[in-house]
């Protein structure tokens, strides 16, 4: 049996993205057994209240670029008033490399997929009521993966989330 990793990418610089990315990232791992990275546990990138004097943004990138390269899995929080700017380059670039190892037979015995999460209500509204997500990044989700959309107080799409992780281990 194959060991699959896993990134958790998600806009978890406030109080309620933080917890919300620890609960859901902490029941992945204890139901699926991945290796997940999440970016802030990495004290040495993230913690700004103690580190701020020696994190750069090329630490960030050659720290978040390598997890990001070597995981199987991509789970992308899609919530927030536009998709978080971080978030969509590690879509972008795990799609890419996806293609292009795909492309030039490349690690063709290294599987990858994306899964977005999305929970804001305004998702799931019509007309005035809907919430527009850009539609490239949306795109390279569901050309990779799967698009999971939940719902606030609703937590049966981390059900969903695990499920389509099982399955790829399966598959794969």
């Amino acid at each position: 049996m194959k060991n699959f990793t896993g990134y958790f990418a998600s806009h978890f610089f406030n109080a309620g993205m933080f917890e919300w990315t620890e609960k859901v990232a902490s029941r992945i791992e204890s139901e699926t057994n991945i290796k997940l990275y999440v970016p802030q546990r990495n004290s040495d990138i993230n913690d700004k209240k103690n580190n701020d004097d020696i994190i750069t943004d090329i630490s960030i990138s050659k720290a978040d670029t390598a997890e990001l390269k070597k995981s199987n899995i991509l789970i992308a929080c899609l919530d927030g008033l536009s998709i978080d700017d971080g978030v969509a380059a590690e879509i972008m670039a795990h799609g890419v490399m996806a293609e292009i190892e795909e492309e030039y037979n490349i690690n063709s015995n290294f599987p990858r997929m994306i899964i977005g999460i999305i929970t804001d209500m305004r998702y799931q509204g019509t007309g005035e009521n809907h919430l527009y997500r850009n539609q490239m990044i949306i795109g390279k989700v569901k050309e990779h993966g799967h698009l999971v959309v939940g719902y606030p107080g609703d937590d049966t799409y981390i059900d969903e989330v695990i499920s389509h992780i099982k399955n790829f281990i399966k598959e794969n």
